[in-house]
C-alpha cells in the first residue's frame, strides 16, 4: 500500500466510524485543519501525523514484506501465516480431501 492508499483507507475508516475531524483532532493531538488536510485527496501528511491519525481511529499500523499474503507461484497450497510481530511463517499445504497427514516423526 502506498501513502495515498493509506490516506484513503484512513478517510474511509473515519466515514464508517462516523467520527468528525474535530473528534479526531482531539484524540490525535493534531489541529482540526491538519486532520482535514491530511485526510484530503491532496493530503501529504508527515509520518508522525499519519501515526497519530491511525491511533486516533483505533487502528494499528503493521509492516509486512512486499507480496506478503500472495500465493507463492511455485508452491501450490502455500499460505503465509502472520505472527504477533508480523513475520511470515511457512505453513505446509493442506492434504487433499480424504487423506490424513502423517504425524511428525520423532528422531
Amino acid at each position: 500500500m502506498n501513502k495515498q492508499g493509506l490516506i484513503t483507507a484512513l478517510a474511509a475508516r473515519r466515514e464508517v466510524a462516523g467520527i468528525s475531524n474535530a473528534e479526531i483532532a482531539l484524540r490525535s493531538g493534531l489541529t482540526e485543519r491538519s486532520v482535514r488536510n491530511a485526510l484530503s485527496l491532496r493530503g501529504n501528511p508527515q509520518l508522525s501525523s499519519l501515526l497519530a491519525l491511525v491511533d486516533a481511529l483505533g487502528l494499528e499500523l503493521q509492516l509486512a514484506p512486499k507480496g506478503f499474503g500472495e500465493p507463492a507461484a511455485t508452491e501450490p497450497g502455500y499460505r503465509p501465516v502472520t505472527t504477533r510481530i508480523g513475520q511470515a511463517v511457512a505453513q505446509a499445504p493442506s492434504p487433499p480431501p480424504g487423506q490424513r497427514r502423517a504425524p511428525p516423526s520423532s528422531s
